[in-house]
Formats: C-alpha cells, structure tokens, sequence
C-alpha cells in the first residue's frame, strides 16, 4: 500500500470509528415514514445509483470468475474503473449529495414545525387556563410538561437523523474527493475497496428522508365539567405513524387488506375475487382458492368470505375445509368486519341504483355470529322511516362497541356514520366542515378508540376522537390515495392506489 493510501485509509477509518456511537440510533430512525413526494425524489436519485450497483455486481462476478486464472481481465476491469470511477463521484457530489443536503434542511423543518406545533399546543393550554379557577393550575403544568416531554422526544429522533446525515454526507464529500483526485496515485485494491464503501454508505445516505417519520402532539379541550375538574382540561393526543418497511407493490388497485400478523397480510386487488397472503416484500406466501369479495379471520383462525355473487357467507378451516354457509337471500354481502367479540359485521344491500333509492331499497348493516345468526341489524333511525344508509361500504366496531360505517351519499359525497351499539345514531362525519369534497373509503379504530379515516381528496388519513372531533391527520401521500386500512396490534396497514401498500408502527 501507498503512503497516500495509507494515510487515506487511516482517515476513512478514524472517520468511521467516530462515526459508530450513532449507528443504532440511525438504524432506528431509517425506519421512519415516507411521504410520496420524498419516495419520488429518492427514486429518481437511486435510478443511477441502481445502475452503479449493478455495474459493481457485475464487475464483481468477473473479479471472482477470473481471480484464480486471468490476471489480464482483472486488470482491464481497473482500467475502466480509474476511467469511470472519478466521473462518478463527480455525478454523486453534484447530483446527489445536494439533494441529501435538501434532505438535511427538511429535518431542520420538522424541527421548526415540532416547536410551531408545541407553541400552539401551549398557548391553548394557556388560554383555557384563564377560564377555571386557580387551584387547577397544576394540572395544566403537567400537561404542559407532558407536551414538553413528547416534542422533545420527537425533536431528539429528527436531530440525531439530521446529524447522522450530516456524517454521511461529510463522509462522502470526503471520500469523492478523494477518489476524484487521487484516483491514479491509489493502489488497485484501494480504490475496489474505498469503492465499495462510498457505495455501502451512500445507499445508507439515501435511505435517510427526512418523511419517514412523523410525530404529532395536540391538546383537545375538554367539557366544563365541575365533578371532574381534570377531564374539563382535555387531554393530549399524542399519535406516532412510523413506516416499518418500503412499500410493498401489488399488481392492481388495492381492494382489501387484511393484516394476520406484524409481516403477512391477505390482499386482493380490483378486478380479481381470489384473495393472497404477502409478505411486507410483496411475496406471495399463500392463496384462498375459494372467490370472494371481502374476508376476516377468526380468533381460532378460520376463514370467513364473502361471495356476492351467490349471495353467501362461508366459513373455513385454515386448511379451506367448509364449516359453515349462510345465505343472505336477495341481498348481496359486500364488505365484512370483525368484532370484539368475534361476531362480524357484514354490509348487504339490494341490487338497484347505487344511490337512486326507491321504497323497496334495502341498504342494511347487520352484526351475525359464525353460523349466520343474525344478533342485528341496522338500517333505520330510531324513528324507523328514516335510512341510515344510502350506499354502505366498510365498516369496523370501536373498543366502546360503536359501530362506525363508510356511507357513500352519491359519487362525489361520502360520510362516516356512527351508531351506538343499540343502533341509535350517535354522530356523522363529513370531512371537519372543509371546504372541498370529502371522500373516505375505509374506517379503523385504535385501542384508544380513535377512529382513523382514510381520505381521497386530502390523500391523508384523518385521526378521529370517539365523539366524533377532528384531531389531526397522518400520512400524507402526493401522488398516491389511501384506500385500504386495517390494524394488526400496533401496526398499520395501507392499501394505496396503485397497488401499494405501505406498514407502519402505530403508536399513541
């Protein structure tokens, strides 16, 4: 080795030494959400980054192909590489390493907005202050703390990734320089190995966005309540969505999802009645080779589809063995839920007009045991004239026994309808009173009995209180729409159009 390498390789290594006490914590904060509009600016970095690394891999297999034999190879492989090498790390200082600059000052605006976020949460927190009495005061310095608290563990995450980019990049800078300038001077087994580490960290570097995370706090404002000073204060919404992996690509339009584990979910796409199990690497692992329309899965791990073409609801073994059928007569199931007590949720309707009804119209959620028992059905309001459904899609049963269904009005007008368990309306959500249409395909809740909403206009989904108030909303997606949701422990699974379908760790 040179002394020029030697001194390089010296520098590269204390560079790495010093860079290690914050590996663990850039391992965890790669796993962080990912917004659309960022996935698309990585794409388009990583398309020549992904043809490098096939260029290395293949450059590799003729190292090792030759290696005992054809010394002459090996040296035209490093003549092209001293020929191609220095343009690279011109390409990679000039057309990547900027936008993982840009990267940088994203996190230094999720920073800003943390403390945006934390002063609005305080001065709220402040202005109800002024309207209890003095001896509360306390309980709002513990709020106020709390708050504290969750920004600051929020602004930690976005600080150390920040500084682990940084490193990153001043590593890179560093080491393109190198190879740009000293590319002649360096010994052939340097420059393969100096090479493969500027590869190992820029794809790491790259991995580092700024939107895969997301962090939220918001103070809600309770009821004036003199028996319960403390619930009169509100309380602290606090929700983290961290994407666990890249998304998973599908072949059409997601039209179900239903996790049964933290890594395998049932899928089926539009167009199609077979259902699949995949993994979050989009491999197929398993298919139910009975058609049908909408599934869940029991407790005990049975299969229960929908078939609305033949009007029934079967139940199966994990190995497909039929173990029960019900007819739904003249009308056709379409969606299915599971409930807390392993009951299901199954939404039936006629075949007329989507939305032109007429008196004989039927548009009925009904709530059934395994073998088809029905234990009710909700279709009219209390008055019994009046539908409560004019075209009903998902549904899903809240931890306090709500039960929360998606009720398309027309084509362009949608709505949440929640009902008390004994059927009596409890509350509708049309989009927080926002201007533009509002469009949700899929309802979830969360053991805190949030509901989560997905929105096609917005493209986010919005976060729900159990009454029905706007709290905030998660996962915003630039090109794609949310369609599908469904909750497995605390993870989140998203169906996206496009055939995406995204996991996240859900934590509140």
């Amino acid at each position: 080795m040179t002394s020029l390498g030697a001194n390089l390789h010296a520098r590269l290594f204390d560079f790495s030494i010093k860079g290690q006490r914050s590996s663990q914590l850039l391992t965890r904060c790669n796993r962080v959400k990912t917004c659309s509009s960022s996935l698309t600016l990585l794409e388009s970095v990583m398309s020549s980054v992904v043809q490098n690394i096939n260029l290395h891999d293949v450059e590799q297999d003729r190292l090792e192909e030759h290696s005992s034999h054809d010394w002459e190879s090996i040296t035209d492989i490093l003549r092209e590489k001293r020929y191609i090498l220095p343009q690279k790390c011109k390409d990679i200082r000039e057309n990547q390493l900027p936008d993982l600059r840009k990267e940088i000052d994203r996190f230094d605006q999720k920073i800003q907005d943390e403390d945006s976020r934390l002063e609005l949460t305080k001065s709220n927190l402040n202005g109800s202050r002024q309207r209890y009495i003095n001896g509360i005061n306390r309980l709002f310095d513990n709020k106020i703390n709390e708050c504290q608290q969750k920004s600051n563990a929020a602004k930690e995450v976005y600080v150390e990734k920040r500084e682990g980019l940084k490193k990153k990049v001043e590593y890179l800078d560093m080491m393109t320089k190198a190879l740009h300038n000293d590319i002649n001077k360096l010994p052939d087994h340097d420059i393969l190995d100096m090479e493969k580490d500027m590869r190992d960290e820029l794809k790491k570097a790259l991995s580092d966005s700024a939107d895969k995370y997301t962090s939220t706090t918001m103070f809600v404002p309770g009821q004036m309540d003199e028996q319960a000073l403390e619930n009169m204060i509100g309380e602290i919404h606090s929700m983290s969505v961290e994407e666990t992996g890249g998304s998973v690509a599908c072949s059409g339009s997601i039209a179900s999802v239903k996790p049964v584990s933290e890594t395998n979910a049932w899928i089926r796409v539009r167009g199609s009645r077979v259902f699949e199990l995949i993994d979050r690497k989009g491999e197929k692992v398993n298919e139910i080779r009975k058609p049908g329309t909408d599934l869940v899965i029991s407790r005990n791990g049975d299969i229960v589809l929908t078939d609305n073409r033949k009007n029934k609801v079967s139940v199966f073994t994990k190995d497909e063995n039929q173990k029960a059928t019900f007819q739904t007569k003249l009308l056709y199931p379409t969606n299915i839920s599971k409930t807390e007590n392993d009951d299901i949720l199954v939404t039936l309707m006629d075949g007329g007009d989507h939305y032109n009804l007429v008196p004989t119209s039927r548009r009925v959620v009904q709530r059934m045991t395994l073998t088809g028992k029905v234990l009710q059905t909700y279709e009219f309001r209390e008055d019994g004239k009046t539908r409560l459904f004019t075209c009903p899609g998902r549904t899903a049963e809240n931890k306090n026994m709500d039960v929360c269904i998606i009720n398309a009005l027309n084509s362009k007008s949608w709505e949440l309808v929640v009902l008390h368990e004994d059927g009596h309306l409890k509350f509708t959500y049309r989009g927080d009173g926002q201007p533009v249409k509002f469009i949700t395909f899929d309802v979830e809740c969360d053991d805190k009995c949030h509901i989560l909403l997905t929105e096609g206009h917005s493209k986010r989904i919005h976060i729900l209180s159990s009454e029905g108030k706007y709290l905030f909303w998660v996962c915003q997606y630039e090109d794609l729409i949310p369609i599908e949701i469904s909750m497995y422990g605390d993870y989140l699974w998203c169906g996206l159009s496009e055939g995406r379908v995204k996991v996240y760790r859900y934590t509140n």
